[in-house]
């Protein structure tokens, strides 16, 4: 094996009689690198974004969510949230009442989740990177607040601490409609705004408006229940532990998520992204991996003279065939180890510089970064590295049988 990839070697970078087999050799290295370059640089890319959404939501979703399996609200004084309270690892158990409502400001209204909690849910959340104007104030004496969205702000045309309070509008529980007088199945009541928050995703910035727990009782008319039970846990501790442990004590009726589960659909949706778009350039590598079949059987033919030879001085079919598998199979190596070392350069460069903007050099700037993100996951660069080898080696293998037909 070792005189196969001694003699691989030299044809590999030995000047051929016919330079166009260099030539051609050149071009599938080239296309193989390249290709790789595409690969570690877009999934880098699609990490990066997932990391930098990811990074948004952490700033505002809890360590564990819990809610019921079937229904929407259960009773606030279960003996298990008294367990729960209890666990060494909770830091903050924040309880929360979640239902639709109509916010109202001067002629202007939206739909919008009204989301009761109570005090501790200020020590949930990142109160100071997520609220934009104002401040996270809820309650003040006798009187009530409200923080909402900046989306939701922006439709109503409210502000922090207007002179006027927006109207919150919910159906009161268990009434029936009357066509002929309709306000009247439904609960009104005032509020000023205390707080604008902002996590820039338009699904989230457009949805809640926080307020106390009691005033979100007496707006749907409900009694001592809660839809939501949120838990920061402290900091080292194993959140897949936590999770097994709280549904163990609340039992199969309650579903505890993860930061991660809680937007299940989006990390699958980025996901089958990523990987579609791995398998568009994967196709693109194929077409430049093939071309090592032209360039490997050109040298076969080339060769005819020095295969004889080789088996005349005692060399088997099987070391000749080797041989030209060995050589096929560097060039794409090559182009592979290549293609790699310059896309983890470029994506470094991209990190710590941020040389290929988002915004074009434009004068607004409507994302949250100005250049793209970039994440490099080793295991990322891993799959396409053994893609690159593997689909290479099969490859050269093809021509190599064109050898069966020398004598």
């Amino acid at each position: 094996m070792k005189l196969a990839s001694y003699i691989a070697f030299r044809y590999l970078f030995s000047k051929k009689k016919h330079n166009v087999i260099n030539i051609i050799s050149m071009i599938c290295v080239a296309g193989i690198c390249v290709a790789t370059i595409a690969l570690v640089c877009t999934l880098s890319v699609y990490n990066g974004f997932q990391q930098l959404i990811t990074g948004l939501y952490n700033s505002f979703d809890p360590d564990l969510r819990i809610t019921l399996v079937e229904g929407k609200k259960f009773d606030a004084n279960l003996p298990q949230i008294e367990k729960l309270e209890k666990l060494p690892y909770v830091d903050v158990l924040a309880e929360s009442l979640e239902e639709n409502a109509m916010i109202r400001n001067k002629g202007k209204q939206t739909t919008i989740t009204v989301k009761g909690v109570t005090s501790d849910y200020a020590r949930l959340i990142r109160t100071d990177s997520v609220v934009t104007s104002g401040r996270f104030l809820l309650k003040d004496g006798e009187n009530d607040f409200a923080v909402i969205g900046a989306a939701s702000a922006t439709l109503i045309e409210a502000g922090v601490f207007f002179v006027n309070p927006v109207s919150l509008y919910a159906p009161k529980y268990g009434a029936k409609v009357n066509i002929a007088n309709p306000e009247n199945a439904f609960n009104e009541r005032n509020i000023y705004i205390s707080g604008v928050y902002s996590v820039n995703q338009q699904e989230i910035d457009n949805k809640f408006a926080f307020v106390p727990i009691d005033f979100a009782r007496e707006l749907f008319g409900y009694g001592e229940v809660i839809s939501t039970i949120e838990l920061k846990l402290k900091t080292g501790t194993d959140v897949g532990k936590a999770k097994e442990e709280v549904a163990s004590i609340l039992g199969p009726t309650f579903r505890v998520q993860d930061k991660h589960e809680q937007h299940d659909e989006f990390y699958r949706m980025l996901k089958i992204e990523k990987w579609i778009t791995f398998l568009i350039l994967f196709f693109i590598l194929l077409i430049a991996v093939v071309n090592v079949v032209g360039s490997l059987t050109m040298l076969i033919i080339e060769k005819k003279n020095d295969i004889r030879t080789l088996l005349s001085l005692g060399a088997n079919n099987k070391m000749v065939r080797n041989i030209f598998l060995l050589e096929g199979w560097l060039v794409s190596v090559f182009g592979a180890i290549l293609g790699v070392v310059i896309g983890l350069i470029l994506c470094l460069v991209q990190e710590h510089f941020g040389i290929l903007k988002l915004n074009n050099g434009g004068e607004g700037n409507a994302f949250i970064v100005d250049a793209y993100p970039v994440l490099i996951q080793w295991n990322d660069v891993m799959i396409i590295l053994v893609t690159v080898l593997m689909v290479g080696f099969l490859v050269a293998w093809y021509p190599t049988r064109y050898l069966e037909k020398l004598k």
